[in-house]
């Protein structure tokens, strides 16, 4: 028989640990989304959204999804979209997210290459304005500084929200201009001595070379994918570039051409059946607003400049009524008020959500990483930086991004060589990998565009667990 006392200890420290558990995962958390109208499976994970409220009267929208396995030991993977200014609820429900929409905007699918497979994935739009994201004083101004001191508070915010996942490996993801964020946000991090166990950064398809960027890449992809003529390619690189002793042949800014008006009348010779974020994909960015808007805001001028003709310019609408395109109704789905209650979304300054484009100063944009990344490697000691790129794309080509890498000055640690959407030998081929001392990656996935894991989301997914260190590609 066990004594009197001895049952009450053991009462009394069973009671002990089940108040601990339920302070560690907070059972009664407002945020918690406990039905999403259009769902009709049954999830294996929690997820929540809500706002981190941050000083100066901002308040930033996020959406939690746990991971389906062991969520407490998980690693948390923030997400941030590009832009800037583009809402990572578009990542959620096209890209890397649990849920896809049908084209009616009205039934949630469950996507089976959900990176909260593997991981906790944390959604976050930001900057402040962008999608639910709203400032009380209406008084909006972000630039790459503001950016990143925004998000460092945002997640100190968030890790008190879930102190039981402070402990957790912590990494940032993203793509396109989140090419700026990200590092920034990891130098903000590391700077300030933020208690986040920050362990690495995966960047796709990543804005990293500021606006001086060359373009010369631009052109070398279109000529490596016959879109352009050889002849009008030497062409236009004799009328632009000049190029001082000892500067790489491929460092020709056509931004900064010594005779402009000369550059300018030197034409491409090129086909017009092309779409910017994936030169095959027929459909492209006419079927997307988001993509619209970004092209529209950031990308039209660029390749005009650069006398290049892309899709959005020049595919008539008759010719795009033909295609089948597949559809995604995220923006009807999240303007839905059911939806907006549910997901405990606000919008006190907008009529509607718009997945582009948040307020940002350009005058203070598009910093250059390079440094950035060195210190971060260097300084911090950041054990994993991968970059990684579609081949179909030239918003944000795979060569500026390699040179990027490579002009980095880091040892190459083997050959380049290709990697398998499982890790086998005699797996499908994903792509190529270009391994650096210090962690420091750059990898290639074959056959998409500007959105990875909207395109080859079985091999996104394995990029992922590269990154967090569960395979190696």
């Amino acid at each position: 028989m066990y004594s009197t006392k001895l049952i009450y200890n053991l009462l009394l420290l069973q009671l002990v640990i089940c108040v601990t558990y339920l302070i560690a995962v907070d059972t009664n958390n407002e945020d918690e989304i406990t039905a999403l109208p259009g769902l009709k499976d049954k999830l294996n994970f929690k997820q929540y959204s809500g706002y981190l409220n941050i000083p100066d009267g901002k308040h930033l929208f996020y959406w939690f999804v746990e991971c389906e396995t062991n969520p407490a030991d998980a690693p948390v993977v923030l997400w941030l979209q590009g832009g800037p200014g583009g809402s990572s609820l578009f990542a959620l429900f096209v890209e890397n997210g649990p849920f896809s929409v049908d084209a009616a905007g009205k039934t949630l699918k469950l996507n089976p290459y959900s990176w909260n497979r593997e991981v906790n994935m944390l959604y976050i739009e930001a900057p402040v304005g962008t999608g639910f994201s709203y400032k009380d004083d209406k008084n909006y101004f972000n630039n790459d500084t503001t950016s990143a001191a925004d998000n460092r508070l945002a997640l100190v915010e968030f890790f008190k929200k879930y102190p039981n996942l402070q402990k957790n490996p912590f990494y940032i993801t993203g793509e396109s201009y989140a090419g700026v964020y990200i590092p920034m946000l990891a130098q903000e991090i590391l700077s300030t001595k933020t208690d986040i166990n920050l362990k690495g950064i995966g960047i796709g398809n990543g804005a990293l070379t500021g606006r001086d960027g060359t373009d010369q890449s631009v052109i070398d992809l279109l000529l490596g994918h016959g879109l352009v003529t050889i002849e009008s390619y030497e062409r236009k690189i004799e009328a632009c570039c000049q190029c001082a002793d000892g500067q790489p042949v491929n460092e020709c800014v056509f931004a900064k051409p010594v005779n402009a008006t000369k550059c300018k009348q030197a034409k491409l010779d090129q086909t017009d059946a092309l779409n910017a974020y994936n030169i095959y994909d027929d459909c492209g960015g006419l079927n997307d607003a988001y993509l619209s808007s970004m092209y529209d805001q950031y990308h039209s001028s660029r390749f005009e400049a650069l006398g290049i003709q892309t899709l959005q310019q020049s595919y008539s609408s008759s010719n795009n009524n033909k295609l089948i395109c597949p559809q995604s109704g995220y923006s009807d789905y999240l303007n839905t008020p059911a939806v907006q209650l549910a997901i405990h979304a606000r919008k006190p300054d907008k009529n509607q959500w718009y997945v582009c484009c948040g307020p940002y100063d350009f005058t203070h944009a598009s910093t250059p990483q390079h440094d950035i990344v060195r210190e971060l490697i260097d300084k911090y000691g950041l054990k994993r930086v991968t970059v990684y790129n579609g081949d179909f794309d030239i918003v944000c080509d795979f060569i500026d991004d390699q040179r990027f890498v490579d002009n980095l000055g880091y040892q190459r640690d083997g050959h380049y060589k290709e990697w398998t959407v499982d890790g086998k030998s005699d797996g499908i081929i994903c792509g190529y990998v270009e391994r650096y001392e210090k962690g420091l990656q750059f990898v290639l996935v074959r056959g998409s565009g500007h959105m990875v894991p909207k395109d080859k989301p079985e091999a996104a997914l394995q990029v992922l667990k590269d990154l967090i260190g569960v395979v190696k590609l």
